[in-house]
């Protein structure tokens, strides 16, 4: 990774930590000393314009914050991964390398679910349930129809659940005798 952007790898170390925010306080301490050195001034730079536009937010939000605009000045959208676990087991992992698009996860039984960035942060939890995930319970008396039958995979989600001020989209598919899952994420 360039001298550019040194932090970055930083930040996201200290995010995964179990204390993110004494992590990141410490990491942002790191910085401004490696910014002293001649290789890392420009991309200490950038760090302080950043932390300058901020303003007051938390450690962590400011983090967050940091690696999304930088990864669009760069005109690289960001890659994002969300974590998807049940009952305190990974389900799946769901990629977006350009950082917007839809996944879905098929299969998908009543529990307790979980969806945390790949910098730790947990985004949602809570539970689906038999009535979320079942075609006849989600919709009495409806019947099901078929993707052959309408040109259409899935119809009509159960339940949706905006997440961070709508960029991430849950969507919850009732099927026969279990659900899918579709994650999407929009365009900023």
């Amino acid at each position: 990774m360039s001298n550019d952007l040194f932090f970055l790898p930083m930040i996201v170390r200290a995010l995964r930590q179990e204390d993110a925010d004494v992590a990141l306080r410490d990491a942002f301490r790191q910085i401004r000393l490696l910014g002293q050195q001649k290789q890392y001034r420009r991309g200490y730079y950038q760090f302080t314009r950043f932390m300058d536009e901020a303003g007051h937010a938390g450690p962590q939000e400011v983090a967050e914050r940091l690696l999304s605009q930088f990864c669009e000045q760069l005109g690289r959208p960001g890659s994002v991964s969300i974590l998807v676990e049940s009952n305190n087991v990974l389900l799946a992992t769901c990629t977006f390398p350009d950082g917007h698009g839809s996944q879905t996860i098929d299969c998908v039984t009543s529990g307790a679910y979980r969806l945390t960035l790949d910098t730790g942060r947990v985004i949602w939890e809570g539970p689906l349930v038999h009535e979320d995930l079942t075609w006849t319970e989600a919709f009495p008396g409806q019947a099901l129809r078929m993707a052959a039958d309408t040109g259409e995979d899935r119809l009509l989600p159960s339940r949706q659940i905006a997440i961070l001020d709508g960029s991430v989209v849950l969507r919850v598919f009732p099927g026969i005798e279990h659900g899918a899952l579709e994650i999407e994420l929009t365009k900023p």
